[in-house]
Parts: structure tokens; sequence; C-alpha cells
């Protein structure tokens, strides 16, 4: 470790007088020569980027299944041993925090341990949800301010995890409370009553619907076309109401103005918003509105799969390939517990931390399920594209060797 000395007096300063702070990226010094803090300049290092997933962190907590928590515990080991040689750097999100406040009551110490290992392994930072990283994704490539290849870790919410960590450093730990209290809080509403069979039970009727839809596809890739097209729909379904919203804006004014003048003016009937509205919103705020939606709708209409953000091209090849999966087997599940984990929330859950996470780590660990599925010719013709390691239980050996050349 480097020596660090006062920018002053060149006094040298003790380790316990720098604080880090993780949410600004700031380092500071204290000198007690000068009696004045200074700021600290600390250099990058490469470390490597890894996203475990909620049946890792439930596996090393909760030790439900004790194989699987061996397993767990010797590679965690190794994680905690690499973290503090500043090697690595455990990225932890949102959907976590989602799977976590989903955690019943009877079970809360679990939740409570599950959430202070996964803040703790993380320094505090919570990567935010699918949709943040799907609306950075596209207002990149709509401005052009980087090539589609290119995904800096800004995009996940860390602006700087290669940076030397040295010193006290300040952790925040009201993120992830926040986050779990407003889970928790949605669960608890009364719309929100029995919130996960609700959910799963969209999840299946969209299921059904697009099982009946792809009668006709000969193949998995056929299917992944059918996939894609419904996104772009339902882009294009937000653009048009963001239009529809930001022209109904303009109207008021005019309707304003002929109330005062003792007219009744004609008032439009308010529409329902599409779905992406608020995406659309988030994707164009700050741009020249029309020129961005324009670029969009040509994107869109070029029908080539390279010009959608990583999260559609990932997750489309990810639906289509449970899809696909799904017809074959002639069936859908009934039984609420497995259709919750192979088709369900768990398993869209699943879907989302390769979706979201794959281009920005160097290994993500999952379960055996959601592994197997990514080893499919249709996704991993997508994840082939993105340097990102996927590991599993089935091949932990792997994991623990990779882990040794880091």
């Amino acid at each position: 470790m480097f020596p660090i000395e006062c920018s002053c007096c060149g006094y040298a300063i003790p380790i316990e007088n720098i604080k880090q702070d993780q949410k600004s990226g700031k380092t500071r010094g204290f000198c007690s020569h000068c009696k004045k803090w200074f700021p600290i300049l600390l250099p990058s290092i490469r470390k490597k980027l890894i996203y475990l997933d909620q049946w890792f962190f439930s596996a090393v907590c909760i030790e439900a299944d004790k194989l699987a928590s061996q397993h767990a515990l010797h590679l965690f080991s190794k994680l905690q041993k690499l973290k503090q040689q500043q090697k690595i750097f455990v990225v932890t999100s949102e959907i976590h925090s989602r799977e976590t406040a989903a955690i019943p009551e009877e079970y809360v110490e679990n939740r409570e341990k599950l959430w202070q290992f996964q803040n703790d392994l993380a320094n505090g930072f919570i990567s935010p949800n699918s949709e943040e990283v799907f609306i950075a994704q596209w207002r990149r490539i709509l401005t052009s301010q980087e090539s589609h290849d290119s995904f800096p870790t800004a995009d996940i919410g860390l602006v700087n995890p290669h940076q030397f960590e040295i010193g006290v450093r300040i952790q925040p730990t009201n993120n992830w409370q926040l986050k779990l209290s407003l889970h928790q809080h949605k669960a608890r509403l009364p719309e929100g009553v029995n919130q996960k069979m609700g959910v799963n039970q969209k999840i299946r009727e969209v299921l059904e619907r697009q099982l009946e839809n792809t009668f006709n596809c000969r193949d998995v890739f056929e299917c992944l076309s059918y996939v894609r097209a419904l996104w772009s729909k339902d882009i294009r379904q937000g653009i048009a109401s963001w239009r529809q919203q930001r022209d109904l804006y303009l109207l008021m004014e005019h309707i304003v103005n002929e109330l005062e003048a003792g007219r009744i003016p004609a008032i439009p009937a308010q529409k329902e918003l599409a779905p992406f509205y608020r995406i659309v919103k988030e994707v164009v705020q700050g741009l020249d509105e029309e020129l961005t939606l324009k670029r969009w709708l040509e994107i869109l209409e070029n029908h080539s799969a390279n010009n959608l953000c990583a999260y559609i091209r990932i997750r489309s090849a990810l639906e289509a390939a449970l899809l696909w999966k799904c017809r074959e087997s002639g069936v859908i599940i009934n039984k609420p517990s497995k259709f919750h984990t192979k088709y369900g929330l768990s398993r869209q859950n699943d879907i989302d931390h390769i979706s979201t996470f794959v281009p920005y780590v160097d290994a993500l660990i999952t379960d055996e399920d959601t592994h197997n599925l990514c080893k499919l010719e249709v996704v991993a013709d997508e994840l082939k594209q993105f340097p990102c390691k996927i590991f599993s239980m089935e091949n932990y050996s792997e994991f623990d060797t990779w882990l040794d050349n880091c």
C-alpha cells in the first residue's frame, strides 16, 4: 500500500484518518498536523465484476439446501478474500431487494440476515431495476454517445467500481432498508393482496396467448422473431402514447383561452396511457424529443436485432426459449408453486438478472435451470456477444478455478 501524505505539509496520514465516501466516490484525509481535511485522488485498478443471483445469496444465508450451501459457503469465503484484496467487485441490484422483500413475515430473521449480507458484500450499493438500465441503454443508442457494444457501468449505477479503496469507508445502509420497505409496502396494499399469485396469473395469461399465436412457428428462431416484434410494438405504442399526451398538454392552453373568452371548447377524451409511456418519457427527457423519437422508430422499423438494446436482445431470446420449451412440453404447469418457479415471477426475476447484468459484469452465477436455459442455441447466440461467464451449481468447480485467476 502506497503512503498517503498531506498535500499541504507532507505529513504522513494514518489509515484511520482517511475516509472514503462510497456514494460520491470521494476520498479525504485529515492531517492531524495541519488540522485540515484534504482530497485524495486514488487510482483505478481493474477489478472483476461479479453478479450473484438471489439463489446464491439464499444458499449462503438461509442454508435450505445443505449441498448447495456447502458449495456456496466455500465460494463465498473465496469471494470475501478476493474482495478484501480488491480483485473483485460484487454487484447487487434492486431485483435482489425485491426478491428479499418477498420473503414472508414468518421468516423475518432470514430476510434481515439476507439483506444485511447483500449490503455488506456490495458496499451498500444497489444497482437500479431493469427499467432504468433499459432506459440508459436506449438513451446511449439514440444519442450516439457510445457504440452499441459499449456498456459503461454508469448504466447500472456504478460510477467507478474499479477505484482503489483505502481507509474508513462510509457505507450507506439506508438504501437497502428503503428499498425493502417500499417493496414490502407494495405487497401489503389492498390491490397487492396475494400479489405473487396475481402476477403469476397474468404471466400465465400472456403465456397462453403467446402459445396460441406461435402455433405456426416452425422453430424457436421464428418464435424469437415473434417475441421481438412484440417488444417493438410495445415501444411504438409507448411513443404514440407520449405524443398524444404531449398534444393534450399543448391543447390545454387553447382550452383555457376558450373558457376565459366565455366559449365552451371541445375537450378530447383522456386516453389510457400505454405501458411503455413512462419509459419513452424518461428516454427522451432533455433530448430533442421529435428527432429522438423519429430515430427510435427508424431503428424499430429496420427489423435488425443488432440495432436493439442489449436488454431486449437477451431477454427476448430467453423468453423465446422458455416459450418454445413450454410449447414442446405441450402443457402449462397447473400447480401454482411449480408454475411460479418454472415460468412465473421467480423465473421472470431470473431472466431479469441475466438480461440486465450480463453486458456489464465479468461473471454471473445463477441457478441450474436458468443456466440450462442459457445454453440453448437461441440464447447462447446472444450471450456469446458478451464476455461474461455464466456459472451455476453444476459447474461450481469452473467458477472456483475462474476465481483463482482473478
